[in-house]
């Protein structure tokens, strides 16, 4: 039963016993029937009082309901309605002064700030940053601020990292950031989809091959996991076939589908694409470093050599200078 429903019965059966008390009648029945409807008040009060008991004075059970129900009944009508109160005020007046896990606030207001020409954090500065525990947090978040206006491929794993953080702030930033630039490339994808769909036959090549291409971006700006990156390479495979059939002579396209192909695993394949690529024209500078990487998945270590050398100095992968240098030299003793 309720403990409302024993309140209400506990104070109609004590006032009950007082209009008992207060009548004229001294018989001995009518001071039986007294007692028994103070006594049958006074073991409700009782049960209800001691439900809201601290957990630590419920203890032994009986000896405090029994305790509680002496004081009701050995005094009449004031140790009920004293206990009753007592009730009410450990109720309440605990929940008006209890401290709230969470209030409302006004929206904040932001004050445009012009962002700086230069940053003043480096690529391992942001890493050894975000990964160090002493750094304060007001700084970690400028340094997740910097990656937000960095290429993805180059941020997508530090991003990734710090979906775990122990700032909260750094995490929704993270989720934040990777979900804008997913996004971006998605919203892109759905206007060209929709395009392609009602597309004259002139148009549906550049269509498709855009649509390789940003398919193909999720998966190179490491925007995609799991099934999802699988799903991804594959429409970006179809696309790049799809345009393929329409200008089949397109060697940049032959260099993507490549990529992708590599990308899935498809190591025969992938150098059938980048070969014939080379064939329509492509330059050593633009297939090479994947023909390479090809080779060295198979341990061709020989061809690696080769094809690197192959590789000129005004290459546009600036970042594969060193690696040129070193397959120029003597490279490793491989058994």
């Amino acid at each position: 039963m309720s403990n409302f429903k024993l309140l209400f019965m506990a104070i109609s059966s004590e006032m009950a016993s007082l209009m008992l008390l207060l009548s004229e009648d001294t018989s001995a029945g009518h001071f039986i029937a007294y007692l028994l409807a103070h006594g049958l008040a006074s073991a409700l009060m009782s049960i209800v009082a001691w439900r809201f008991l601290p957990l630590r004075f419920r203890t032994p059970k009986i000896l405090s309901l029994m305790l509680i129900f002496g004081f009701a009944f050995f005094i009449p009508a004031i140790g009920l309605f004293t206990i009753l109160g007592g009730v009410v005020v450990g109720v309440w007046l605990p929940a008006i002064f209890r401290e709230r896990p969470f209030l409302l606030v006004d929206a904040p207001y932001y004050t445009p700030v012009q962002a700086a020409t230069g940053s003043t954090f480096r690529q391992i500065d942001i890493q050894s940053l975000l990964s160090s525990d002493d750094s304060p947090d007001a700084l970690r978040m400028q340094g997740m601020l910097v990656l937000k206006d960095m290429p993805a491929r180059v941020t997508s794993k530090f991003l990734r990292e710090s979906l775990g953080d122990r700032y909260e702030d750094v995490r929704l930033l993270s989720y934040g950031i990777l979900d804008q630039k997913e996004k971006a490339i998605t919203r892109d994808i759905d206007r060209l989809l929709q395009l392609l769909e009602r597309a004259k036959k002139s148009r549906r090549y550049g269509l498709a091959r855009r649509l390789a291409e940003l398919y193909w971006e999720l998966n190179y700006q490491d925007l995609v996991r799991g099934d999802i990156r699988t799903l991804t390479l594959e429409k970006a495979a179809y696309y790049a076939d799809m345009a393929l059939m329409e200008s089949p002579q397109d060697a940049g396209l032959w260099v993507l589908r490549g990529r992708i192909q590599l990308a899935q695993g498809s190591i025969g394949e992938a150098q059938q694409s980048l070969v014939f690529s080379r064939r329509l024209g492509l330059s050593p500078n633009q297939v090479n470093p994947w023909l390479a990487e090809i080779a060295m998945v198979r341990r061709q270590f020989p061809l690696v050599r080769r094809l690197m050398s192959e590789i000129s100095d005004n290459s546009q992968f600036t970042h594969l200078n060193k690696s040129v240098e070193y397959w120029r030299g003597n490279g490793l003793s491989h058994r």
